[in-house]
This record gives C-alpha cells, sequence and structure tokens, in this order.
C-alpha cells in the first residue's frame, strides 16, 4: 500500500502526497513553490499547503529542511533574511554534551538559524558549521550542526527573542504534529490492507470483532490528531495560550498508540524488517523528541493550568469563528 491508497481530505494534501511520492522531499519543496508560500503564513490557504507537506511527508517517509524552514520563518521575518535561504536547528540537550544542535533534512547550501537559550539568535554561514549525519531510524534525516561560533553572527539579541521564540515554537511542534499525523495514518491504512487480505478460519480477518475496534480505535487516534492541528492552521496566531504544546503533547501520545494498534493487528508481519510499520513508528518517536516529547510537554501543561488556574477549553466564540 502506498500513500496515494489513502484517501486525501483536501486539495492541498493531494498535491503535496503527488510532489512527495514523484519528485522526493526535497524536490517537493522546490516544485511546489513551498519557500514562497513561507512568506505568506497570514494566508490560510497558504498556511494549509505549507502544513500539507509535513503530513505528506510522514506517509511517505521523506525528509527535506521543511521543518527547519518554518522554525525559522519568524526569525527570517524578524530580521529581513531573504526567504528560502535560512532553517533554523532544533535544541537538544545532551547529558554529556549539553546543549546539542540538530537538523531535519538537508540544509544544502542556507545559512542556519541558530537559537542559543540566553545568548540570542545567531546566523551561521554554510562554511562556518559542518554536518554530522546522525543513525536515526524511520527513515529520518537528522544532522547534527558542529558550529564555529567565531564566525557567526548574532541577529537578534535576547531581550527581544521572547515573541519571535514563541512563534517559531508554535509553528514547529504544529508542523512535527503534522509529520507524526502522516505516519500514524500511513500506520493505520498498513493495518486496514493487512485486515482485508489476511484470511484466518476462511475469512478475512478484518471481519472479527476484536481487529475492527483496535483498527476503528487507532483512527480515532487519528482523526482526533488531525482536528486538531487543522484547527491549530485556521486559527494561527489567535489559537489560546499553549496550543503548540497541546497539538504537539497530542500527536506524540496518539501517534503511539495508533501505531501499536495498528501493529497488533498486523501480527508477526510488523516486525520484520521489511515491512514499513517499523519505520513509521520508530519517525513517530523520533519527531516526538524533538521540541519536547509528548511526557514533557503534558507535565509542562498541567504546571501551567495549576499555576493559572485557567479554564484549558477554548472559547465558543474562537472555535466557531467564521475563516476568512
Amino acid at each position: 500500500m502506498t500513500p496515494s491508497d489513502i484517501a486525501a481530505d483536501d486539495d492541498f494534501l493531494a498535491v503535496a502526497l503527488q510532489a512527495v511520492v514523484t519528485d522526493g522531499g526535497p524536490l517537493a519543496l522546490d516544485t511546489l513553490g513551498w519557500w514562497d508560500l513561507l512568506a505568506h503564513l497570514d494566508d490560510p490557504d497558504s498556511r494549509t499547503a505549507v502544513f500539507a507537506v509535513l503530513r505528506a511527508e510522514g506517509r511517505e517517509l521523506t525528509s527535506s529542511a521543511a521543518l527547519g524552514g518554518i522554525l525559522a520563518q519568524p526569525y527570517v521575518e524578524a530580521t529581513g533574511s531573504t526567504h528560502g535561504t535560512v532553517v533554523a536547528t532544533v535544541l537538544r540537550t545532551s547529558p554529556r554534551r549539553g546543549p546539542v544542535h540538530v537538523t531535519v533534512g538537508e540544509p544544502g547550501d542556507r545559512a542556519l538559524l541558530v537559537d542559543r537559550p540566553g545568548l540570542g539568535a545567531w546566523l551561521v554561514g554554510p562554511g562556518a558549521a559542518s554536518m554530522r549525519a546522525l543513525d536515526v531510524p524511520g527513515r529520518l534525516v537528522l544532522q547534527e550542526a558542529e558550529i564555529e561560533w567565531s564566525q557567526a553572527e548574532r541577529v537578534i539579541a535576547e531581550d527581544d527573542l521572547a515573541d519571535v521564540r514563541r512563534r517559531s515554537h508554535f509553528l514547529g511542534r504544529l508542523a512535527i504534529a503534522a509529520g507524526i499525523l502522516g505516519s500514524a495514518e500511513m500506520c493505520v491504512a498498513l493495518a486496514v490492507g493487512h485486515a482485508i487480505d489476511r484470511e484466518q478460519f476462511g475469512q478475512p480477518i478484518g471481519r472479527f470483532q476484536a481487529v475492527r475496534h483496535l483498527l476503528a480505535a487507532a483512527r480515532t487516534d487519528c482523526v482526533a490528531l488531525e482536528n486538531v492541528v487543522r484547527e491549530g492552521v485556521n486559527l494561527d496566531s489567535s489559537a489560546p495560550p499553549m496550543y503548540g504544546e497541546v497539538a504537539k503533547a497530542l500527536a506524540g501520545r496518539n501517534g503511539r498508540r495508533a501505531c501499536e494498534r495498528a501493529l497488533q493487528v498486523l501480527g508477526g508481519i510488523g516486525f520484520t524488517a521489511e515491512h514499513d510499520h517499523h519505520q513509521h513508528h520508530s519517525r513517530i518517536l523520533a519527531l516526538d523528541a524533538l521540541l519536547g516529547t509528548s511526557a514533557e510537554l503534558t507535565h509542562r501543561l498541567g504546571v501551567w493550568l495549576r499555576s493559572g488556574g485557567s479554564d484549558p477549553r477554548f472559547a465558543a466564540t474562537i472555535l466557531t469563528a467564521e475563516r476568512s
């Protein structure tokens, strides 16, 4: 089963899937004019198209610099940099080495935007950083940037970064959630195909109630995540506080749960190296580790709710507002 076997629920996703399947991740961005779309995130259609690519990459198990481009966009707007020439790194903390900056996908000849908490945002030219590939399953291209800081330029001071950093994290977490959604959907599609083809006792196993329940629950996990991602893309800057954390936390939990339920349906074949289930499952785990795991963000949301005493439910006026 291929991504084209899964119904695309809108034109943007269908076009993104076609480009990703035909051209692969990096080339698909150029084919779609994706980098130009980043400059128009205030337009609802442009936002939908931008995030549809991340979802398509999750289904097809391809990698590109799309996440880095989305993360970098608020910094690009703040500094007046040229669109499509900068990608942002993702900060991770190593117990042994401290802060580590990684990129998702191949940045190519683009400059790196490195946010260093407490030290501001820095622009690192291609010649000032060497990239070391990380061995990550799930066909996800991750590279660690080894930076020559003497050749880097600070472009935004720490005191001016709060709003830019918040915007970047919101967009990045929503983008990761879209990527996890794509892989989770594909896992469920593989399980559905297996349930139709695999027979026991003279009939497809998809006719057994226990299998149907597993598939229904896995599909529900995906639909719930899809609705949260879609609403985040629609609301954008008008989203409630901590919406990015909510979407990312839900993505990690529901993505893992959908894969686990799909694996129960697949049985032994799902454990084999030849089957794509483990690639999608591993990709979801790797993406969940970026910008806060589901467990970390759930804890952070709990602390925020307890300390603020606010009602986490959305105001009806937000959810019922007409989209322009």
